[in-house]
């Protein structure tokens, strides 16, 4: 029998938000979360354990492998390990695990991009050696398939839910959901100077990403390629910015579940969130972290202990995919 807790008074941080279905909340979210430091492929200027104290509740993770690891470890890149690496995966699954654990009422979502096709076992592995699994939620793609309140989750300790773009396989591992079978992303391609709108790269799903970030045009030895924008996100990232967004999302007949920014803390993320949600906004920020230095109230670039940066002038990267 599965263990109930009472019902929580508070759920991410809100009380109107714990009579609502998961798919009725909407969640501010980091695009590239793991991606952070000085380089020119970093899409954070704070790093997951500030993202987590500071309120963000999805992170968008991408898996890679690297040549020079015999055990097969997924890695945190961008791109490629060569432009931008942020170390193994489960350590950052490790510091969400301690969020978790000392947070007991939030509802957390994983979004894995699966660059280069991890089995669903390889996967669950690094969730299982973080300890994350024992959250993590179960769904099932049945028609009549109807998600859990946020306080359904909490009360029985199932509140991470974990999507991969690619591979799962939910005869073994059950909650590994495949992110096409719930989840509908508007473009992740939008120029810097141009405008966002809702309209979905896929087949409409329950569950919709809002993607409210853009690229610029960046030319280095002749080479051009998409970075991420840092000198424009205090204008891509008010307020009025995203919530116009999400208003023509709702024009449409859709709720915007996971508003993902980049430089997430530049901006209004927190505020336009509460509006989506319909609630007064509250500062929610927690101090997880603070006692091992690393405080959601620090200033300055993140925390890059484990990361692997390279800099602006290693042309044999900047040679790379484009920086989406």
């Amino acid at each position: 029998m599965m263990h109930r807790r009472a019902k929580p008074s508070v759920c991410n941080g809100y009380s109107e938000l714990c009579d609502r279905g998961y798919d009725k909340v909407a969640y501010a979210t980091t695009h590239n979360a793991y991606a952070t430091g000085d380089n020119i492929a970093a899409n954070q200027n704070k790093d997951v354990r500030q993202q987590l104290d500071a309120g963000i509740r999805g992170f968008m993770l991408d898996l890679y492998k690297r040549d020079s690891d015999p055990m097969n470890n997924p890695y945190l890149c961008h791109s490629s390990c060569t432009l931008l690496n942020a170390g193994k995966a489960v350590d950052v699954l490790k510091d969400i695990k301690t969020y978790m654990d000392a947070n007991t009422n939030e509802v957390i979502t994983i979004f894995l991009e699966n660059a280069d096709s991890f089995s669903a076992v390889d996967v669950a592995q690094i969730f299982k050696d973080s300890g994350l699994d024992k959250y993590a939620f179960t769904a099932n793609t049945t028609s009549d398939f109807t998600w859990p309140s946020l306080s359904q989750m909490i009360s029985v300790d199932k509140r991470l839910v974990i999507f991969d773009d690619r591979s799962t396989d939910t005869k073994a591992v059950p909650w590994l959901l495949l992110e096409g079978d719930y989840v509908v992303q508007t473009s992740y391609s939008v120029a810097s100077g141009t405008s966002f709108n809702c309209q979905p790269n896929t087949q409409v799903r329950p569950l919709w990403v809002m993607n409210h970030f853009v690229y610029t045009d960046y030319s280095i030895l002749n080479l051009n390629f998409e970075r991420p924008a840092p000198n424009v996100a205090s204008t891509v990232n008010t307020r009025a910015s995203i919530v116009g967004q999400a208003n023509q999302c709702g024009s449409a007949g859709h709720f915007p579940n996971f508003i993902t920014v980049d430089f997430y803390d530049v901006g209004d993320i927190f505020p336009a969130v509460a509006d989506i949600n319909g609630v007064t906004y509250k500062s929610t920020a927690t101090n997880t972290f603070s006692e091992d230095g690393s405080s959601s109230t620090t200033s300055g670039a993140a925390r890059t202990p484990k990361a692997a940066l390279v800099g602006m002038a290693a042309s044999t990267a900047l040679a790379l995919l484009l920086l989406a």
